[in-house]
């Protein structure tokens, strides 16, 4: 998820959003009924979409999207305040026609182009919308952005979560369930506090790591559901706003403060707290990495080039260490000193610019390591050994740790109450 961090969302802007969103439904429902096609009065888009709902960035690439469903969808097309909507049972094609959109049919015959927008309806409540090699809940907007298409899943809050917390948390069995729940209750907060981030844009969250990995409905699990149903519209809170819910996979023994690891101001929830190796179980608890001097030196080589914009050459690494630790005992400060100069980086960037040689497409696991450094006989650095712990930014909740102490007998109240000081959990709808 992403290292972004926004100022807290209160009670009172909660509400307008709510509010917007709401009259975006009514809007939606509105154009609905105007439409002059077959009969559609089975299925109204209030069994598609319930507020509260969030806006999806699935895709923005692509000149051709293909959707389709698992059974008959409504096609609404948008023109200069118009609208017609037309029904398909196959897979139909939305085209970015210089600029504009295109609905082609399965036969390659255009139904309408120069459109501003089209929305795809699933008909029935049992019905998914399928785009790409996955299915979604609600219903799927389509927009012209420069060349290519947009592709905005809005859904309800609740059956996004179902397309999240799974993937973020991993399959779990039911003795693990509250450490589900507090995992359903942080992604549930943080998307509520991300609702309108992007503010001239049509979308709240993006389906990557910039937020939260949104996989649609074939990922959901059973366990998760109840666990997300158990918990429906419980975020959590600290003097009325809604907290940065930060979370990562394996915090090494102790969590950290969010202004030590990233150029943040201090937030009284988001604080350095120990979880007595609740997550020691995990394959990140510990682990290394091994350098040659010629490795990790290019590396760095590889880092200050995209920093700077230009290559960039060092001479041969003649000691590495650590300059500062964080509360959590992070590498806060790491100086790197070659044969001509010292440089220095500092707090979460640390892992972009070592990397992994185990996988070099991949940034070091954290940032809570020590150094070990071979010499030859002359004394000159040959290798450089990172032994670490952990794996992720180590703000906010251990989701290893929260499994651990879930298997502990600790309800999910608890473990968020632990990783995140001073919080309140509280019902929103």
């Amino acid at each position: 998820m992403t290292t972004d961090c926004a100022a807290p969302i209160s009670l009172r802007r909660i509400a307008r959003l709510l509010v917007r969103l709401g009259c975006g439904l009514a809007l939606l429902i509105f154009l609905w009924s105007c439409g002059t096609v077959p009969p559609l009065h089975e299925e109204s888009l209030e069994s598609v979409i319930r507020v509260p709902f969030v806006r999806v960035l699935l895709a923005e690439s692509g000149v051709d999207v293909v959707v389709a469903g698992d059974a008959s969808f409504a096609i609404e097309c948008l023109r200069a305040g118009g609208q017609e909507v037309f029904h398909s049972g196959r897979p139909t094609t939305i085209r970015n026609q210089r600029g504009r959109l295109a609905v082609v049919d399965y036969q390659g015959g255009i139904v309408r182009d120069s459109l501003d927008e089209v929305n795809i309806i699933p008909r029935g409540g049992d019905n998914r919308i399928h785009f790409g090699d996955k299915k979604y809940r609600g219903l799927l907007r389509l927009l012209p952005r420069g060349e290519a298409v947009r592709v905005i899943n809005v859904t309800y809050m609740e059956d996004y979560l179902r397309g999240v917390v799974p993937p973020e948390i991993g399959q779990r069995i039911e003795e693990e369930i509250e450490a589900v729940k507090a995992q359903a209750v942080a992604s549930r907060t943080y998307a509520m506090a991300h609702l309108g981030q992007y503010e001239s844009e049509p979308y709240d969250i993006k389906s990557s790591i910039m937020d939260q990995l949104y996989q649609g409905v074939g990922i959901e699990d059973k366990l998760v559901s109840r666990a997300i149903d158990q918990t429906a519209g419980r975020v959590m809170m600290h003097q009325d706003a809604l907290v940065e819910a930060y979370y990562h996979s394996t915090c090494g023994g102790r969590t950290d403060d969010i202004q030590e690891v990233w150029d943040r101001q201090e937030v009284p929830y988001l604080k350095s707290v120990g979880d007595a190796n609740a997550c020691s179980w995990s394959k990140y608890f510990s682990w290394r990495e091994v350098f040659t001097e010629q490795q990790l030196r290019g590396r760095v080589e590889q880092y200050l080039a995209s920093d700077r914009g230009r290559d960039f050459r060092i001479g041969p690494i003649t000691d590495i260490f650590v300059g500062d630790r964080t509360a959590g005992g992070r590498v806060k400060d790491l100086v790197v000193q070659t044969s001509t100069d010292i440089y220095r980086f500092r707090k979460d960037r640390i892992r972009w610019v070592v990397g992994r040689t185990s996988n070099p497409d991949l940034i070091l696991p954290s940032d809570n390591f020590d150094v070990e450094i071979d010499r030859d006989a002359s004394g000159a650095l040959t290798g450089v050994t990172f032994v670490g712990h952990g794996y992720g930014h180590g703000v906010g909740m251990c989701q290893c740790g929260a499994i651990g102490h879930s298997r502990e007998g600790w309800t999910y109240d608890r473990i968020l109450k632990h990783y995140y000081s001073n919080v309140e959990i509280k019902a929103l709808y």
